[in-house]
């Protein structure tokens, strides 16, 4: 049984990490090594050097629930109802373009190491086309550099919010062969939790997936979310959160969303039929505003015991983050929840939090040395950041 856990998991390693491709031989062996992430960050850690405090850029907000409120433009949808979810999913996403990650060095054929594309391509740079051809995957980009046949290269490329070209000279590093030694990305694949589903919409994770390398918000063209098959859970301790074990089969049959963007607070995006007949029998809850939500016990809903089931939290402060928004300081207090996972692990983010009945936030963070303690945003703001979205 040991064994064939082992396996499971490596399988499920090979699915879930960051694909990493780089268009030149040379790159350092170092690079060859590094460790890459796996999606929506992996339940994004707050606490820094071993330590478990509120970041000290954070604003600490006590007292009277009404200092809680917050004033905004949007539409907030506050009083709708949706279904609370909770279920771990496989998630898929192409970037909107081609993703630089680094620059490296490659050889050429004297043996001499050069890095043509320093300082010209950057990292978090997304390349849209080649010599004016369009281009869309890290395959057919290497194809059309591999095979350029010495011809100087000119990339459009979408630096933040300009387009620019950039021109870099190819070097041959063997017959018929030519690199400009980069590090690119077109997809990622990992775990994460459905949070709510509004009639045939979905909203996701609670915190945005960002590139593991520049750090950035990943620009996406979209994806898919697919049922998991979840076999178990590595607890979690201090220092090591724990994380949902299971398997995800990326084929057609087992979609059971689209993905429609990566906002700062969630992904979100349409679900199929199957997925809401799966469902359907689920109790829709209204949807509390910040200033209905009080100190004290909450639940946090979840499937990672392989069944619905609600866990009892305490809700132990409010913060704003470093976006100025209202967040919860949580800990889970249920037996059941610690004897299962040690707390929050990675894979429930995005687990949805139920107060007095209504949904009111999602599970988004996990303290480092404190499994037992997390965070979680409003769900008022993170429908509030699809609405304006898509605005």
């Amino acid at each position: 049984m040991r064994k064939y856990k082992i396996f499971l998991k490596t399988l499920l390693t090979v699915n879930i990490l960051f694909v990493l491709v780089v268009a030149g031989l040379g790159y350092r062996a170092e690079q060859r090594e590094k460790k890459i992430a796996e999606v929506n960050n992996t339940l994004e850690t707050r606490a820094e050097d071993g330590k478990n405090e509120i970041p000290a850029k954070e604003e600490t907000l006590g007292g009277n629930t009404a200092a809680w409120k917050k004033t905004t433009s949007g539409d907030s949808k506050t009083g709708d109802k949706v279904v609370p979810v909770g279920q771990t999913v496989g998630i898929y996403i192409n970037t909107n373009g081609i993703l630089v990650i680094d620059t490296g060095e490659v050889t050429d054929m004297a043996g001499e190491k050069t890095t043509p594309a320093k300082n010209k391509l950057m990292p978090g740079d997304y390349i849209v086309s080649l010599n004016g051809e369009k281009m869309q995957t890290k395959k057919k980009l290497i194809e059309a550099i591999t095979n350029c046949n010495g011809q100087d290269l000119l990339f459009g490329v979408r630096r933040k919010e300009e387009f620019i070209e950039v021109k870099v000279e190819p070097v041959q590093t063997g017959t018929d062969e030519y690199k400009v030694g980069i590090w690119v990305r077109d997809d990622l694949q990992g775990l994460g939790t459905v949070t709510y589903v509004d009639d045939n919409t979905f909203g996701a994770l609670g915190h945005s997936i960002n590139d593991t390398d520049t750090g950035n918000l990943l620009e996406v063209s979209g994806g898919e979310i697919y049922a998991a098959d979840i076999f178990g859970v590595e607890k979690g301790s201090a220092g090591s959160p724990g994380e949902i074990e299971g398997m995800i089969a990326y084929e057609t049959e087992n979609v059971v969303g689209e993905i429609d963007g990566n906002q700062l607070y969630g992904i979100y995006g349409t679900i199929t039929d199957s997925f809401q007949k799966e469902i359907e029998g689920e109790k829709a809850v209204e949807v509390a505003s910040v200033d209905e939500v009080e100190m004290g016990k909450a639940y946090i809903q979840s499937w990672v015991s392989g069944e619905r089931q609600l866990y009892e939290i305490e809700i132990v402060n409010l913060h704003k983050n470093e976006h100025g928004d209202l967040e919860m300081e949580i800990m889970v207090t249920d037996e059941n929840l610690i004897a299962l996972t040690g707390g929050i692990v990675q894979g429930m983010s995005g687990s949805p939090i139920l107060q007095n009945g209504r949904l009111i936030g999602a599970v988004t963070h996990v303290f480092v040395e404190e499994p037992k303690k997390g965070y979680g945003i409003f769900v008022e703001t993170m429908r509030e950041n699809v609405v304006q979205a898509a605005n």
